[in-house]
């Protein structure tokens, strides 16, 4: 398993800038594992936080894989002040920098993403559990199966754009194959 990984790992273009490697796909690829992480969890009770990082991790990374792909700098997608782990950030810049000529995002994606946010941005939420209002206020939870649709649903619409952002960005970047 592990080699097979290593395998697909080491097919993935990637571009060599300023900063070291940006990748688009590689920020596609984690997309769809984190994605794929969260569909095969196993909750044992009755709450877990996990299934809701790993989903809102792999929004997170689809929605900057499309930044990338759109010569969004690293440094920018960095910056706490300019998008950070914000959800909400990430996908404004997202549809600023044309992801609504790929893609439409239907509302209730965005209401659930709102939900997932509060508690996502702050890390201490669903990542670190700090944050006790994680397990007392299960009414503002966002919804397991809509972030599962909507991390599925990034990862499909935007493999496209990144893959071709890594020929069109070639040219100016020399894609290695790392």
């Amino acid at each position: 398993m592990r080699e097979r990984a290593q395998r697909e790992l080491s097919m993935i273009p990637v571009v060599r800038g300023r900063g070291g490697v940006i990748s688009p796909i590689m920020f596609h690829f984690y997309a769809h594992e984190f994605a794929r992480a969260a569909e095969g969890f196993q909750m044992i009770g009755d709450f877990s936080p996990v299934p809701y990082f790993l989903y809102c991790r792999s929004i997170e990374l689809s929605l900057k894989a499309f930044l990338l792909a759109k010569n969004v700098s690293i440094t920018r997608l960095k910056s706490r002040k300019l998008v950070g782990h914000d959800l909400e950030k990430a996908l404004g810049e997202a549809e600023s920098q044309g992801l609504l000529d790929v893609v439409e995002i239907p509302s209730h994606y965005k209401e659930e993403l709102k939900k997932a946010n509060y508690y996502y941005v702050k890390k201490d939420g669903f990542e670190y559990v700090e944050n006790y209002e994680v397990f007392v206020r299960w009414d503002d939870l966002p919804s397991l199966k809509v972030l599962c649709e909507f991390a599925s649903f990034l990862v499909a619409k935007l493999r496209k754009p990144c893959d071709e952002s890594v020929e069109v960005l070639g040219d100016k970047y020399s894609p290695n194959i790392v």
